[in-house]
């Protein structure tokens, strides 16, 4: 029977712990966890606050986070550089889930590509209308009666103001709205 090592495929785990920690027990339980994973072969790396007071500084994102949030975000996980959880300790099926996802092979994305969709490509979400349409196709002139959405305000003789008002005020009702 052939057995398939996956720790090859595993993302490793760092996961910061207080020291002394709120509630001995459950770290403990947790220990355990991470031990027995660790023994399976996932690669995880277990920081206590006292002994590796190192790690924490060293590690931007965690130190980061103690900044800004203080103590109480600890326990920390991270995946790579990211913070997966935080404030609790992980569970079994997430520290597994983690390595596992965070192993697989990912198609590099900028983040303006990531913005352009679910996919990061572009043409992925709705396209852009092409044709001015509703409230701002009124805003800029367009026959009300095709532009207005039905049952939307009439806007009567108000303008857009996003360009700022040049002076003149706003336009009266007996004024024509497209002269200013």
């Amino acid at each position: 029977m052939n057995v398939v090592d996956d720790s090859a495929q595993q993302a490793a785990l760092d996961i910061f712990l207080p020291s002394p920690p709120p509630d001995v027990e459950q770290q403990e339980a947790f220990l355990d966890e991470a031990a027995a994973l660790a023994l399976a072969g996932q690669p995880i790396t277990v920081y206590l606050q006292d002994e590796d007071a190192w790690a924490f500084e060293e590690c931007e994102p965690v130190r980061a986070l103690l900044e800004s949030a203080g103590e109480s975000a600890l326990p920390v996980t991270l995946l790579g550089l990211d913070i997966v959880v935080s404030s609790v300790y992980p569970t079994t099926e997430q520290m597994t889930r983690f390595a596992r996802e965070g192993g697989a092979p990912r198609m590099p994305r900028s983040a303006a590509a990531s913005a352009c969709g679910p996919g990061g490509a572009p043409g992925v979400a709705a396209p852009m209308p092409r044709e001015v349409g509703g409230f701002a196709a009124q805003l800029l002139g367009v026959a009300p009666a095709a532009a207005r959405p039905e049952g939307g305000p009439d806007i009567g003789a108000r303008r857009n103001l996003m360009g700022g008002d040049h002076g003149d005020g706003l336009p009266t009702a007996d004024s024509d709205s497209n002269a200013h």
